[in-house]
């Protein structure tokens, strides 16, 4: 009964996130928000509020998914964030907004870096008001340090967790664990099924991929650069590992210009990207997990879109 409760649950999600009606709507409705917003405080003399800013402070991970939207799985080396780029990062980006509203620390999988405790303290002396969110698969929870777990307590961080299949047994066990250190949380129902988006042609109608897009509202920091998504990054992984010459360079925007100012940024992220002609409808397949080291069995097919 449990299992077909999750399935049902899993249809709506994937309805929702692909239908590019629902998509726009919400869209369309958080950017006449910010407008206003964004205009009202033009006019007293105040800085903008950014939505959403996700940063990755460890590229690999520890489940390998297949299809993983941000390549993760096929970072071959140990990769973690650059600390004090990023702290030199939130420092611009404190002078460009009053607030980020919604801060993800994320990856890869952020528990494997021992310095998150780090990363969390930095973001909320920058962004005391910002809500700090770390998306995770799970599987190192129980095992998650003191200092980590004092750092989430001071600084009132919510933890994301994604439930994959090996990780549904142990579903009840990561709840508990959560709840006995009063870590504010919120568990998913076990993903089934995975998302493959990628147009290997790259002649996709930017306007029209942008508004089925899944990613399209994830604002992303990159070693001093910042995307409306992650690809223009992570595209570098996909790259090397298939031998592929996808150049997303021109969608990165330099943080640190000084002619950029808050409500130009917000703007400028707005506007659909060049690596959007790479992307389109999703395609759900069955949830995979890559179970070789050198991921000699994940194809093109598993990133390719073929709707």
């Amino acid at each position: 009964m449990l299992t077909k409760l999750h399935q049902l649950r899993n249809t709506i999600n994937k309805r929702l996130v692909q239908s590019p009606f629902v998509v726009t709507c919400f869209l369309k409705s958080r950017r006449l928000y910010s407008n206003v917003d964004d205009f009202v405080k033009k006019m007293c003399g105040k800085k903008p509020v950014l939505y959403l800013l996700e940063y990755h402070v460890t590229e690999h991970c520890n489940m390998n998914c297949k299809s993983c939207f941000h390549f993760s799985n096929l970072v071959k080396d140990v990769e973690f964030g650059d600390f004090q780029q990023y702290t030199h990062d939130l420092k611009r980006l404190a002078t460009l907004f009053s607030n980020i509203k919604n801060i993800h620390l994320m990856g890869g999988e952020p528990l494997l870096n021992s310095d998150l405790p780090q990363f969390i303290h930095a973001t909320k002396r920058a962004f005391p008001k910002t809500t700090i969110h770390i998306l995770t698969n799970g599987i190192l929870i129980p095992k998650m340090s003191e200092d980590l777990i004092a750092a989430i307590g001071a600084c009132d961080v919510q933890m994301r967790v994604s439930i994959y299949k090996p990780m549904i047994k142990k579903r009840e066990e990561v709840i508990r664990f959560l709840t006995k250190h009063r870590i504010k949380h919120w568990v998913s129902d076990p993903y089934l099924h995975f998302a493959k988006y990628l147009n290997p042609k790259g002649n996709s109608n930017p306007k029209k991929a942008i508004s089925g897009c899944p990613a399209s509202r994830c604002t992303f920091l990159n070693n001093g650069q910042i995307a409306r998504c992650a690809l223009p990054f992570n595209i570098k992984y996909f790259n090397q590992h298939f031998e592929k010459s996808i150049n997303m360079e021109k969608d990165r925007i330099d943080l640190h210009d000084k002619a950029l100012d808050g409500f130009r940024l917000k703007k400028q992220l707005l506007k659909p990207l060049g690596a959007c002609r790479y992307c389109k409808k999703v395609q759900w397949i069955p949830w995979e997990q890559s179970k070789k080291r050198d991921r000699s069995d994940v194809a093109l097919d598993d990133f390719y879109s073929n709707i």
